[in-house]
This record gives C-alpha cells, structure tokens and sequence, in this order.
C-alpha cells in the first residue's frame, strides 16, 4: 500500500506542476456554480437535488480528463516499462493512479460543500438527503475513475484516451437514461445493474446495501479489467 500512496503523491506533484489541473478543476467548479446558481436564482429553489441530477452528465466530462494521462502517458513516454521493472506490483500501480484522481475529484466536492452551507443562511435544508446524495456522489465518482483509467490503460495517447474514457462513461449514462423506453423485462435487470439507476435512488436519502455493493462492484470490474490490460502489457 505504500507504493499506492507513493504513486498518488507522484501524480498530485504533477498536477500541481502542469496547468491541466487547474484548467480542469475552474471549469468544473464554474459548471457546478452554474448549474447550482440556476435553480437557486432562477427557480428560487433552495435545494440542491437539481445539482445533484445534473452532476452525473458533467462528470461525463471531466473525470476522463483528470484520468487521461495517468496511464496512457506512462505508455508514450516509456516510463512505465521502468515502473514496471521496480518491485512495484500492478495492482500498487493501479490503486496509486486511482487514488490520485480520486483525491483531486475529493478536492473539488469539498470545494462544493459551500453550497449547502449558503442554503442553511436561507433557511431550513434536508441535511441528511445532502448527505446522501454526496456519498451517492462520491460513489459514482468512484465508478467512472476506475472506468477512464481502465480507458487510458487502452492507448498511449492522452487525447484517445480520453474519447475512450467519454464513449464509455457515455454508454454507462445512456443505460440508465434509456431504460424507461426499453421492454419491461429488460428494465428489471437494468435497473440492477445500471450503476445511474441506484444513484438516484439514493438521492432520495435512502441508502440501502445494494446501492453501495452495485456502485463498489462496478469500480472494483473496472479497477480489475486495468490490472488485466496492465499485466499484459508487462508480460508484452
């Protein structure tokens, strides 16, 4: 686990170093306040279940590009075959990038709690359903990093690997968008496994067991299928 932590340090550095990160997390932030500020001003509705059913589609966007580079530019740059010669396990390689983009997704939603904090000057809010639907939010956040990284696991470059981690992410928001218009034997087992399906349930402030283990079960897939492609590519 210390290899992990040390690899989430190495790409936070980065991150810091580079431009992208700070490009990447003003947008997000000025699309949250947007999207936010339009339901409170325009709507004049002092809640944030707007924002949060609005927050699945913008990390559509831009959690593949946190998580573009962490792998593929390792491949490009020839770096990771001298990672890959270190006692470093894959799995230490995997756990480190995820963690990295995690964190820096971590440090945007803190950057977000603002929010509920200037419902509470405006009146009385549901701060459990608040709650709820931020650990819903995390949840799915931790869905589609493990899908984008197992994308940038794909490809050497940065740029594909972002069209790769937006197509899949893409198709992950559509099963839960489309559901509704689909035979009712199909909505049963989709409902399921649709990782949107249990996150709206849970926007509702109820958190039941198999809303957690369905979203845990998705990024544990994912994290698995980039071991997978990693060892390969070590074995190549």
């Amino acid at each position: 686990m210390s290899a992990a932590w040390t690899i989430c340090r190495k790409e936070w550095r980065v991150m810091l170093d580079t431009p992208l990160g700070y490009v990447v997390a003003t947008a997000f932030l000025l699309a949250s306040g947007f999207f936010f500020g339009k339901n409170l001003f325009l709507f004049g509705e002092a809640e944030m279940r707007g924002y949060f059913e609005v927050l699945p589609m913008l990390l559509l966007f831009f959690v593949p590009a946190m998580s573009m580079r962490m792998l593929a530019d390792e491949v490009h740059d020839g770096s990771y075959e001298l990672l890959a010669t270190l006692p470093v396990s894959t799995w230490s390689i995997v756990l480190g990038k995820y963690l990295a983009v995690g964190g820096q997704v971590l440090m945007l939603f803190l950057a977000t709690l603002v929010y509920p904090f200037s419902l509470v000057m405006l009146g009385d809010i549901d701060a459990g359903q608040i709650a709820a639907s931020y650990l819903a939010a995390l949840l799915l956040v931790s869905c589609y990093v493990s899908v984008s990284l197992y994308a940038s696991s794909l490809t050497r470059r940065a740029v594909i690997a972002y069209v790769l981690g937006f197509g899949l992410l893409l198709g992950v928001f559509l099963l839960g968008e489309t559901i509704a218009t689909l035979p009712p034997l199909w909505q049963d087992w989709l409902v399921l496994l649709s990782p949107l399906s249990h996150y709206e349930r849970m926007l509702r402030g109820v958190i039941g067991l198999e809303d957690l283990m369905l979203l845990l079960a998705w990024t544990a897939v994912f994290l698995t299928l980039c071991w997978f492609q990693l060892e390969r590519r070590r074995w190549q």
